[in-house]
């Protein structure tokens, strides 16, 4: 019995991952694989779907909603008033100072930007709707694919969620509280990791710009969906404003949650208000721009929490209990190797980095420090980069949700998550395992 309810999660996973990358909406999905695992795997059905489920669903909602709204809100002012804008043609003017590779300039501007915000504090849930905003006047000001908008993903999603010694991610604090370390954990091994990642991505994206120009690639026709979106308004008689302007709402928010010590959606708030004070005569439609913020963050959080309840029935399925056996059953000569793979096996199998790095470190944790013997810091910053690897596939709800906010296709848009977010971790973690093993921490 549990053997079939593990196939039968493995193939709601793969027909999640299909159909996600096809553009089927996750909405409409999501709820029927897990109707399918709770099928398949002999679970009651009302318990499963109507308990289960929408228990997953609503404590996603309740714990991130007002992230989610409060930054929602925050990204379209931001992106009405003109900061957003004013925040990418800076952006490009730097860009077109390292001559002869502006483009390449302008790429590497998106992850740097949302490193920033993300290690300030800002939640990847309510990162990407401002980088969304500059990162559209950035591309189409330097004639970038837009396709190409998932690089941000490194800065954000790989290096301050998961490598950067000293990030305030909530995968830092999960490996903390699990093993006794700091979020400062292996610090060595962590600048190691960011220097591995900004490799990869300078290859990567020297590779995208050479097929770009070579099939005579621009900002259209990938762009075209974002520059008919109301998320980014154009105006031909726009004046920008002074950077430093455009930037004191984002500088609000992160010096109300890192020094003040606010909540994120407090902190958010703040911004807005801050936000409003400045950009009053640039607002056109003051009520209108919040109001279509959030009704994105309604939009948003259905999302990312449909994905969610998935996982929670999986949890539940009797084919999971085989997971968690299977963690506990790698062998023990792997050493760091056994932290790499029982991580990213748990992450893919939930379709989330926390989620993933909670139940192998909870299951194994212990273990990992007691029976083999491996140092608690190394552990820490293993496990925190190989969360963030498999959970990544296309069925994760975040990079689904970010792709339609973006006006992308997964099919179009997915390429440099896979290889920022999925890729890059991996290799990274292969690295730092082998580090670990034979060098050792510092």
């Amino acid at each position: 019995m549990e053997i079939l309810s593990l196939v039968c999660i493995l193939a709601a996973l793969a027909a999640m991952m299909y159909f996600g990358y096809k553009g089927v909406p996750i909405i409409l999905v999501a709820p029927l694989c897990g109707l399918f695992v709770a099928v398949t795997s002999r679970m009651d059905i009302v318990e499963a779907m109507g308990a289960t489920y929408l228990t997953g669903f609503g404590n996603w909602v309740g714990q991130f909603f007002f992230t989610l709204f409060t930054g929602a809100i925050f990204g379209c002012v931001m992106s009405d008033s003109g900061a957003a804008r004013s925040i990418g043609l800076a952006l490009s003017k730097v860009a077109r100072t390292f001559k002869g590779h502006e483009q390449l300039a302008a790429l590497w501007c998106l992850p740097i930007l949302a490193f920033v915000l993300s290690y300030g504090g800002i939640s990847v849930f309510v990162c990407f709707f401002t980088v969304i905003a500059v990162a559209k006047e950035l591309f189409e000001e330097m004639d970038v694919p837009w396709r190409l908008y998932g690089v941000n993903s490194l800065g954000v999603a790989a290096m301050a969620l998961t490598m950067a010694p000293g990030s305030p991610s909530v995968n830092n604090a999960i490996a903390a509280k699990a093993l006794g370390t700091t979020a400062m954990a292996a610090p060595g091994l962590s600048l190691i990791a960011m220097v591995c990642a900004v490799i990869c991505g300078q290859l990567y994206f020297s590779w995208e710009l050479s097929n770009a120009r070579k099939n005579g690639e621009h900002f259209l026709p990938t762009g075209a969906e974002i520059t008919r979106s109301d998320l980014v308004k154009s105006d031909a008689d726009f004046k920008p404003m002074p950077l430093w302007l455009a930037l004191i709402p984002s500088a609000v928010l992160i010096i109300c949650l890192n020094v003040i010590g606010l909540a994120v959606y407090l902190s958010s708030f703040a911004a807005i208000i801050v936000a409003y004070a400045l950009y009053w005569p640039r607002l056109s439609d003051k009520i209108g721009t919040a109001a279509q913020g959030a009704s994105r963050a309604v939009t948003s959080a259905c999302n990312v929490a449909i994905v969610v309840g998935f996982g929670s029935v999986i949890s539940a399925a009797p084919g999971y209990q085989i997971v968690l056996d299977l963690l506990t059953r790698i062998p023990d000569s792997l050493g760091y190797f056994q932290v790499f793979i029982a991580v990213n096996l748990a992450a893919g199998v939930t379709g989330s980095s926390s989620g993933g790095l909670s139940i192998a470190l909870n299951s194994l944790g212990d273990r990992f420090v007691n029976v083999l013997n491996l140092n608690p810091a190394a552990i820490h910053r293993i496990a925190t980069i190989s969360s963030g690897g498999l959970d990544s596939l296309p069925c994760n709800g975040t990079v689904l949700n970010e792709l339609a906010m973006a006006k992308l296709k997964p099919s179009v848009g997915y390429r440099p998550m896979l290889v920022l977010t999925v890729l890059t971790p991996l290799i990274v973690g292969v690295i730092l395992s082998l580090l670990a093993t034979f060098v050792g921490v510092f």
